[in-house]
């Protein structure tokens, strides 16, 4: 039985209810009658500009019609990147990525946003800095099942989304994204793909708010740009996870460097 008293009860989402949390949200909960108006409303509140070039989305239809799982991965400066990584990728040119599972700190699933990021099919991830003194090996256990997660979606064909800093971005990030700042989730999930013998891609993807990414109000005209795919399919080892933290580091740069112009 699920935390909360009942079977099918929403749990506490902490990380010392990782099992139940990653049990409920894990399957995901995504509700598409919810999720596209929704979608809709907030490109037209944001009215985000997606920037891809027609090679890239000509590469990204192969690639779902194959079947190859893709991670869109995102730089994070500013907390409302993900509606407007959201609706970015609602575009009609790229709109099944949209479909994809996301994922996003924890503490949104236990304030009143948390239906709108249930029914969207996000899923929490719990980050070892909201939850110091709590033992090394629960944040270890939540993080390889959060993973598995996501090779599993990946590794079937789906798409995840996610923020490889894992934070927002320093001051130092917001042209040209650190090596250090990749947190190794992203590896984690292209080296768990291929060790499962799938297939998988990686879309790098820059937002810009051009100095308005610490606005409380939702600033207009966000710019994302995506970066070329980055293609694992061939027979071969996987990955190192450092590997691919520095191809998606150079990915997100070049994207960075298109969103800013």
């Amino acid at each position: 039985m699920n935390a909360g008293g009942r079977r099918g009860a929403r749990p506490e989402v902490t990380v010392a209810n990782w099992e139940a949390v990653y049990d409920f949200y894990g399957p995901g909960r995504r509700r598409d009658g919810f999720t596209h108006p929704l979608l809709a409303l907030v490109g037209a509140v944001y009215a985000p500009e997606l920037r891809i070039a027609p090679e890239t989305v000509s590469e990204l239809d192969r690639l779902h019609d194959a079947g190859v799982g893709i991670v869109v991965a995102a730089n994070h400066p500013s907390k409302h990147d993900p509606f407007v990584l959201a609706s970015g990728v609602f575009d009609k040119r790229v709109r099944f990525l949209s479909s994809g599972t996301g994922l996003t700190k924890d503490p949104l699933f236990r304030g009143p946003l948390r239906p709108v990021f249930e029914y969207t099919g996000t899923v929490p991830v719990f980050r070892a800095k909201n939850y110091q003194g709590t033992a090394r090996e629960v944040h270890d256990a939540a993080a390889a099942r959060l993973i598995g997660i996501c090779v599993d979606r990946l590794t079937a064909g789906g798409v995840v989304l996610t923020f490889v800093e894992g934070t927002n971005s320093s001051a130092d990030d917001l042209r040209t994204l650190r090596l250090d700042s990749v947190k190794k989730g992203v590896g984690q999930m292209v080296r768990g793909v291929r060790e499962e013998g799938g297939r998988v891609a990686v879309l790098p993807v820059g937002i810009v708010y051009h100095g308005r990414e610490h606005a409380r109000t939702p600033p207009r005209r966000p710019v994302l740009a995506a970066g070329r795919p980055i293609v694992w399919e061939d027979p071969g080892a996987p990955p190192a996870i450092d590997e691919v933290r520095s191809a998606v580091r150079d990915g997100i740069d070049d994207a960075l460097t298109a969103a800013w112009e």
